[in-house]
């Protein structure tokens, strides 16, 4: 995009002047008239008589991976846990999504009305660290409910608050794993009382089971479950995991820049009539397209526990982690995953460990010393 204002707020812009994707985000963004909707129309059916597919410039996706700290090279992943310390790993996938994917940026002003989010500066359609790391929140909760892995669901829930940590919103998925695996009030005491016998090791008094039993509103429930917890910290800190204590998570999670731009249509129907009513725009990311999903581990607040314990700690989480992460390519990422968007398939799988012991970690590669 040229320096001088050639693309003023509002100001008309030649259709036939679009070439690149700058072009066509200037385009977008700055062409808001009255006849936008005719100017749509030629716009795609200009797209489609080319390519239909915006093409970034690789220099431009390289600087902005390298701002970010990404990885492009796979050969690369040893030297960046290698100052790091003992026993911290990072994960780098090379996927291709199989579906587009779309996550609604809040630029107000744009011929589309759903353009897709990009970073700031370099416009570049992306998937944001904190959107990796609730997605894969949400598959850590998929596990939960799954029948294999019902003997390691307390192995999950550990897992689950190391990498992410514990805090006000992150303890919410024990909230919702307990009222899922309940049908009913009655079973949602029994899990409560089961959650805090088993699962936490608590003691219950004979007053703690009336006060359950007593008790009819299920959020009132999970607020005494809240506070035997906050009383089992006060109480003796050491008796509790520290997991189950507010801290930070151990995982860092990276974001995902991709190189290339297009347009899908979705056309809702009249359940009556059984014909399209408005067309709905939106600006995706096409599928058979790459990306790289990098997160670091750091066991930071692993330093007062023994070798063992610590080395028993991230196999765990790493192995689970990595199970997640297959969960989540087939559940997808970013808005429409209910309709197949946003899917992906894992091409690369590396995991590398600053340690000597040998982890090993099934369809995953480990990264060469």
């Amino acid at each position: 995009m040229s320096n001088d204002k050639t693309y003023e707020a509002l100001q008309e812009i030649n259709i036939k002047q679009v070439k690149n994707l700058y072009d066509y985000i200037a385009f977008c963004k700055y062409s808001y008239k009255s006849d936008r909707n005719s100017k749509l129309n030629n716009f795609k059916s200009q797209i489609k008589s080319q390519s239909k597919t915006f093409q970034i410039d690789n220099s431009t996706l390289s600087q902005i991976q390298q701002i970010s700290g990404i990885i492009t090279d796979r050969n690369n992943l040893k030297n960046l846990i290698s100052n790091l310390p003992r026993y911290s790993f990072a994960l780098w996938v090379k996927f291709k999504l199989i579906a587009p994917y779309f996550s609604k940026d809040e630029d107000e002003f744009y011929i589309i009305q759903n353009p897709i989010l990009k970073e700031k500066v370099f416009k570049v359609p992306m998937v944001r660290g904190s959107s990796w790391k609730g997605a894969l929140a949400g598959a850590f909760k998929k596990l939960l409910n799954e029948e294999n892995y019902v003997d390691n669901r307390k192995e999950i829930i550990e897992s689950y608050l190391r990498i992410f940590g514990a805090g006000s919103e992150n303890i919410k998925i024990i909230e919702d794993y307990l009222r899922e695996r309940s049908k009913n009030l009655k079973d949602f005491k029994n899990t409560i009382l089961e959650f805090m016998l088993f699962e936490l090791g608590m003691k219950i008094t004979k007053g703690d089971l009336d006060e359950i039993k007593n008790e009819n509103d299920e959020n009132k429930l999970i607020e005494i479950l809240n506070n035997k917890i906050s009383q089992k910290i006060q109480k003796s800190l050491s008796n509790l995991p520290v997991e189950f204590q507010t801290h930070k998570g151990r995982a860092i999670f990276y974001p995902t820049y991709f190189d290339k731009l297009s347009l899908e249509i979705i056309n809702p129907h009249d359940r009556r009539k059984r014909a399209g009513t408005v067309p709905i725009h939106y600006e995706v990311v096409p599928k058979d397209t790459d990306g790289i999903l990098q997160i670091v581990y750091i066991p930071f607040d692993g330093i007062l526990k023994s070798d063992d314990e610590l080395k028993s700690e991230v196999k765990q989480d790493l192995g689970i982690l990595c199970k997640a992460i297959e969960k989540l390519s087939d559940e997808g990422i970013g808005a429409k995953t209910k309709l197949g968007w946003g899917r992906f398939e894992l091409n690369e799988k590396i995991y590398c460990i600053n340690s000597e012991e040998n982890i090993d970690i099934m369809e995953w590669k480990k990264c060469h010393s």
